[in-house]
């Protein structure tokens, strides 16, 4: 990936969750090249990197699961249906591949992603204690 495009990334992740995703942070999460992962563009700015308004990354866990390890879409691009539209996509695959459970991490304090992930039918699992860097985070498990 190009220098530029990962800076507009880590960009991207710090505005809209406050972590610091640096190139060490990439190599960590071991995103594999599968279908699961997508980003979401603005075709009249590309390919320039402004261009970059979205990006899930997940990545399959277990033999029956898909983990999302994030999903991130900036603030002008929100409530736009942009997010339904890349989890139904990436779930209707992850069907299809004989995945049955969905799971992610979310903020105990981002109560708007809470609330979208439960809509698609994810619960709070648990809670995992200093997850993230400042506070803690929850588990979210849902049936495809």
């Amino acid at each position: 990936m190009p220098k530029n495009w990962q800076l507009k990334i880590t960009e991207l992740f710090k505005s809209e969750t406050g972590e610091n995703y640096s190139e060490n942070t990439f190599r960590m999460l071991n995103i594999p090249e599968w279908y699961g992962n997508k980003i979401l563009i603005d075709t009249s700015l590309y390919p320039l990197p402004e261009s970059l308004m979205g990006i899930i990354w997940s990545k399959p866990l277990m033999e029956n699961r898909i983990r999302i390890v994030s999903l991130v879409i900036d603030k002008k691009a929100q409530n736009n249906s942009h997010g339904t539209m890349i989890l139904d996509d990436i779930i209707g695959h992850s069907k299809s591949e004989g995945k049955t459970i969905i799971q992610l991490e979310v903020r105990k304090s981002n109560i708007k992603a809470q609330k979208f992930y439960s809509r698609h039918g994810l619960k709070i699992e648990k809670t995992l204690s200093n997850y993230y860097s400042n506070e803690d985070g929850l588990l979210m498990v849902g049936e495809l």
